[in-house]
């Protein structure tokens, strides 16, 4: 197989909980998120888009059961209300399951409203796009049922709904092809507060396939997945081009993560990371960070498109408080290009100030940052943002 070019379009969009009321309200937020997209996409090329991790998690809140849920101000007074909500299905879950936790039997109670906007919209959009799309929800797999009472039918008027086929529930990747075909990769390595407030179960790394698609051989690496060597060694072992990477940030981005001393930095040793050469056939990584206040949860981050290749990036096209391009574990200089990095909040004080040192130019970054969180005087002003840029993948 010789070259081939992939438009890549990675789409940052905020959480909005009052968009997931019912399916009517859900497929119309989905299209609107992918069509941020179109603008960039081309006709002469395969086109690539990536959402991110959570897209769709607020389907947990649809439906009026759930309206109690989508007025309360935390995630775990809103849990709590969806647990009141559905206690006879979750009763009933726990009698089929013995020894399931109350946050998992509440995720599988919800699982046609975790599964089905997404499993609906995404090949919908990617034949009218013409494009491979790539979103992530947290589901248990699925079996599909018919039904005949007219509250539980699809907004077409159709009489099917998806139901949990095992008691486990994974945050997932669906990947859509331009010819309707869906697939599905469940993440690895779920993060301390997946497994903690919402149960989700890891999936197994033997399971993971590279997904050969019309923008080439794709890796799904969700969030923390990116970040784990062994995880990109598998990819790359089984022929990935483009390492995938749909995330959902759920910490203060211009802040120290668990660890490093500023996240931005850590951030690189997964998009930069994974193309260096020791994955030689991974050739480009694009990461789509979702952003935005969901209840007294933040998610931040910066989507990027990133590529391989023997020279450094340059320094303007970092994260925002960054300096250099090293690996925060091992201590590697990276090579690659960043083909485009999403603008935050604000720019980089240091753009405007190059005497500013890296601590003062992070203090400031870190108090706008504090203003996004609920209360904050600039409370979910995060911005919502689609980057765009051309990869080339060799055979």
């Amino acid at each position: 197989m010789g070259e081939q070019v992939v438009r890549a379009v990675a789409v940052g969009n905020r959480l909005n909980v009052a968009a997931w009321r019912d399916d009517a309200s859900a497929q119309a937020e989905i299209t609107r998120i992918v069509g941020l997209a179109a603008p960039h996409l081309v006709s002469d090329r395969p086109n690539l888009i990536v959402l991110g991790e959570l897209l769709g998690l607020p389907g947990v809140l649809l439906g009026l059961r759930a309206a109690p849920a989508r007025r309360q101000p935390t995630v775990q007074r809103a849990l709590a209300a969806l647990g009141a909500a559905y206690l006879p299905e979750i009763l009933a879950l726990r009698r089929r399951w013995p020894g399931i936790t109350l946050p998992r039997a509440l995720l599988l109670a919800r699982t046609d409203a975790l599964y089905r906007p997404l499993a609906t919209a995404l090949p919908r959009l990617a034949a009218r796009y013409h494009a491979t799309i790539v979103a992530g929800t947290a589901a248990p797999l699925v079996t599909r049922a018919r039904v005949t009472h007219p509250l539980r039918r699809e907004p077409s008027g159709g009489n099917v709904i998806y139901l949990p086929a095992g008691p486990t529930v994974y945050n997932t990747a669906l990947v859509a092809t331009p010819a309707g075909v869906i697939h599905r990769i469940n993440k690895v390595f779920p993060t301390p507060s997946e497994r903690d407030t919402l149960d989700i179960t890891a999936g197994r790394l033997e399971d993971v396939r590279v997904i050969t698609t019309p923008a080439g051989r794709i890796g799904v690496a969700i969030s923390l997945d990116a970040f784990t060597p062994a995880y990109l060694r598998h990819l790359d072992t089984h022929g990935a081009q483009v390492v995938v990477q749909p995330d959902a940030n759920d910490q203060l981005w211009p802040a120290p993560s668990q660890t490093c001393d500023w996240q931005p930095q850590e951030w690189l040793n997964a998009v930069l990371g994974s193309v260096q050469n020791d994955y030689p056939h991974i050739q480009a990584n694009v990461c789509a960070m979702q952003t935005g206040n969901f209840f007294d949860v933040t998610f931040d981050g910066q989507s990027s498109i990133t590529h391989k290749s023997a020279t450094s990036p340059r320094d303007v096209d970092n994260f925002v408080g960054n300096s250099g391009f090293i690996h925060t574990v091992t201590g590697q200089k990276m090579t690659g290009e960043l083909l485009a990095v999403a603008p935050w909040v604000v720019p980089d004080p240091g753009v405007t100030d190059p005497a500013l040192d890296l601590a003062a130019r992070r203090a400031r970054l870190h108090a706008v940052g504090k203003q996004l969180l609920p209360g904050g005087l600039r409370a979910g002003q995060f911005r919502e943002v689609a980057i765009a840029a051309d990869i080339p993948l060799g055979g």
